[in-house]
């Protein structure tokens, strides 16, 4: 039942993620035992910066296969797929804004998805674990992207949180576990909405 964007998250997706972390393990290698913190804190955000963009990917892609499913079973005609896809994505938060919960949440609302109960399919997310730890990652890496350095102070400074290789990877198990929670959903709203098993 694992989806396209599922296969292409935990797969090409995290090889484009791995490959970061082994630039970053490299370094050392270069300058011999340690790491200069000049030469690998840039790295290290870096790795954030882009475990996010492939996780913001990976909702793009749901997304799309959703609405591609959705429209393919409404019956409209071949001629009329592109408009009605447009016009259904160009609304899109995902495109504007971080890959928040919030901005998922509203994004998978539009097909109708509603409500986004991911409390009730993934445990962790029901206590501060999941949830914590997802909101913290998204603030840093909003931090990073925008060169807020008294943003990232204060979240350094305010705990759980570190701009480090080590602990965005930690972050990654909470990443694979709203992927395949959230593939569980389009799939069953999918297949209650048109009838039909949407991929197997």
């Amino acid at each position: 039942m694992t989806s396209e964007p599922v296969k292409r998250w935990l797969g090409p997706r995290r090889e484009a993620i791995d490959n970061v972390a082994a630039g970053h393990a490299k370094v050392g290698d270069l300058t011999g035992p340690g790491r200069p913190l000049d030469a690998s804190k840039p790295l290290a955000h870096a790795y954030v910066l882009v475990i996010v963009s492939q996780f913001q990917g990976f909702i793009r892609d749901m997304h799309d296969l959703a609405v591609e499913r959705l429209l393919f079973a409404s019956g409209a005609t071949p001629n009329f797929l592109p408009i009605l896809t447009e016009g259904i994505v160009s609304a899109r938060n995902i495109d504007r804004g971080n890959p928040t919960h919030s901005n998922i949440t509203n994004d998978f609302a539009s097909l109708g998805l509603s409500p986004f109960k991911m409390a009730t399919r993934n445990g962790r997310w029901a206590t501060p674990g999941d949830a914590q730890q997802f909101t913290r990652l998204m603030t840093l890496r909003n931090a990073l992207a925008h060169g807020n350095d008294d943003s990232l102070r204060a979240l350094l400074l305010g705990g759980g949180v570190q701009d480090t290789v080590s602990w965005a990877r930690a972050q990654l198990p909470v990443l694979n576990r709203y992927a395949r929670v959230l593939d569980h959903m389009v799939w069953d709203h999918l297949k209650a909405t048109t009838g039909k098993v949407p991929w197997r």
